[in-house]
């Protein structure tokens, strides 16, 4: 089934104290990264964002919150609405570690009775590295119109199938490795952990540039 990536390149960085998507690591623009993972696995990425000007750089379409200020559930929304496909992969800019191998595992995982795919990993969901259909787009919109703005609340809602990490293939065969998919960059000191994980990476494998 034909999909679209959806890239969220919102949120206002409190936490990190500047704009975590355009961080270096490596030498490497966060958000570039990212956004090199998903062209593996779908022609169509969009890039969901209200500072259209930051990420020109990218050359991928920009896609405006309808529901400015409703966090990432008014991004998902965005996002299944601009697109094309009714199944869509969902990822946030702060995941610098994503993989589209595991992407590929969780987008194989989705079938029709079910309006999302979730991975659950070390006991918690991550809705934002997350398989969504259209189906779910009624739904959706019902919570942002209430101002139901807990992606808890939306899952609760809708059909979800729950991935857990002995489903995965990379899980097996390399964990450590499969973990730093879901490292999540919040905080200073997590940019300077991302920053030694791909020092350690690249120590590692001779230089080789590789997740």
């Amino acid at each position: 089934m034909e999909s679209t990536m959806l890239l969220l390149a919102g949120g206002k960085s409190s936490r990190m104290g500047k704009n975590k998507a355009l961080l270096t690591i490596a030498g490497d623009v966060n958000i570039s990264r990212v956004a090199s993972e998903l062209k593996k696995v779908s022609d169509n990425v969009l890039v969901i964002t209200n500072t259209f000007d930051d990420y020109r750089f990218l050359q991928l379409p920009l896609i405006a919150d309808l529901h400015k200020d409703h966090g990432p559930l008014g991004g998902l929304h965005a996002g299944m609405t601009a697109s094309q496909t009714q199944l869509h992969f969902l990822a946030a800019c702060d995941m610098p570690f994503v993989s589209a191998t595991v992407i590929h595992e969780l987008m194989a995982n989705y079938e029709p009775s079910f309006d999302a795919v979730i991975p659950e990993i070390n006991g918690r969901l991550q809705p934002l590295f997350a398989v969504y259909h259209k189906t779910c787009l009624p739904v959706l919109t019902e919570c942002l119109m209430s101002r139901e703005l807990k992606m808890s609340r939306f899952l609760e809602k809708i059909s979800v199938k729950i991935i857990r990490e002995k489903d995965f293939k990379l899980y097996h065969e390399n964990p450590e490795c499969f973990q730093h998919v879901f490292f999540n960059m919040n905080t200073r000191e997590d940019y300077q952990e991302a920053v030694h994980i791909k020092q350690t990476e690249w120590d590692i494998k001779g230089g080789r540039d590789e997740l």
